[in-house]
């Protein structure tokens, strides 16, 4: 029993340079939404619709969390006792904070009906959103989306590791439909399913491959090395390619806007393969040879999850302010979103330090209090 509880508490090699990399999607993703609120609210481009494909670093972060799964969870497999445990770090990881901001949120919708669409008052739409439940409209926190797949995957996890036997074979049989159903789709035309449907949404997304991917990428490489030539080639092809695809995703094909089976299918050809390529190449680069990255790079990185938390709204309170203000050149709306979307980065990582640890913190420190 001491031998698997010290397994267990085997602590994980630290990789900056991916965790610098996970601070550039949420960079991507601030300045996707501040391009789409650009463009609802002053009906103009937005730094010449460069950043249209910003919402492809939500699959970068599909990818690198279903790696960050096999790399730090992966040792509670065959420790059925520890599955609570599981459930409970990777609880105390998400919910405390996004409850907090999901709490300074909610009230507003209430005080200013017209800050949102009309359903963020409705009771249901409110539990389901605090429980990251998957459900017909959007969560509370509109980027939350993201957070109900992982509560999935994690709920999926723990039970692998409480019964692995039956759980994998039932993990298995998923992974086979769900491929063979997104190969009907490609096949069909993309006419497969209907694309409006929520949960069947939920269900055969693209995204859930992208998880599975990370984690298959992350068992690799826990148990194998790459020359530096390779982890570097696999680290520049793929930055290469994604930044490719999404120039040609906005000026060639333009279906950055979008919604089609033959978008998703798109985003994850594209960025999701992409993204296991540099994944990939920056770990095994990392793994071998000692790399220097600057701190303030770290520090975005381990602050990606504020981020991503609360940009949308600080974004939206920003736009409104401009407008209000009653600027009349497109210049001036332009270097105020600039500013905008660095003061946004700005609080987040603020927020991070100053709140989300804290909150972590504080229940965490109730869990063990109630433990011993």
């Amino acid at each position: 029993m001491k031998s698997a509880t010290k397994t267990i508490k085997q602590s994980s090699q630290k990789l900056e340079l991916l965790e610098s990399l996970r601070g550039i999607a949420a960079l991507l993703i601030v300045a996707f939404h501040g391009t789409e609120l650009f463009r609802l609210k002053f009906n103009q481009p937005f730094l010449l619709s460069l950043f249209e494909f910003g919402d492809s670093g939500v699959d970068f972060f599909f990818v690198l969390s279903g790696f960050l799964l096999a790399l730090t969870s992966f040792k509670y497999i065959g420790h059925q006792n520890s599955a609570k445990e599981f459930l409970i770090k990777r609880c105390e990881r998400i919910y405390p904070f996004y409850w907090f901001v999901s709490l300074c949120i909610i009230p507003v919708y209430f005080l200013v009906p017209s800050f949102g669409k009309g359903y963020e008052t409705d009771i249901t739409v409110i539990i389901k959103s605090l429980l990251l439940i998957p459900q017909e409209h959007a969560p509370i926190i509109s980027a939350a989306w993201f957070l109900s797949h992982l509560v999935f995957f994690y709920f999926v996890f723990a039970l692998v590791i409480f019964i692995p036997k039956v759980a994998s074979k039932l993990v298995l049989a998923g992974l086979s439909i769900s491929a063979f159903v997104a190969l009907g789709d490609i096949f069909s035309g993309f006419q497969l399913w209907d694309k409006t449907h929520f949960l069947i949404n939920f269900t055969f997304s693209y995204y859930n491959l992208e998880f599975l991917a990370g984690c298959l990428l992350g068992t690799i490489f826990k148990t194998n090395q790459l020359k530096k030539s390779v982890s570097l080639s696999m680290l520049v092809v793929g930055c290469l390619a994604f930044c490719l695809s999404g120039l040609l995703e906005v000026y060639v094909l333009q279906i950055s806007a979008e919604t089609t089976g033959f978008s998703h299918y798109y985003e994850f050809m594209t960025y999701g393969l992409s993204s296991i390529l540099i994944i990939g190449g920056a770990a095994f680069l990392e793994k071998s040879y000692r790399i220097s990255i600057n701190r303030w790079f770290v520090m975005l990185g381990a602050a990606a999850f504020s981020i991503y938390l609360t940009h949308y709204p600080i974004l939206s309170i920003f736009t409104k302010a401009m407008q209000v203000a009653g600027l009349n050149r497109t210049s001036y709306y332009t270097v105020g979103m600039v500013l905008a979307c660095v003061m946004t980065v700005l609080i987040g990582a603020l927020a991070h330090v100053y709140v989300e640890k804290r909150v972590a913190a504080m229940f965490r420190n109730r869990l063990t209090y109630k433990k011993a």
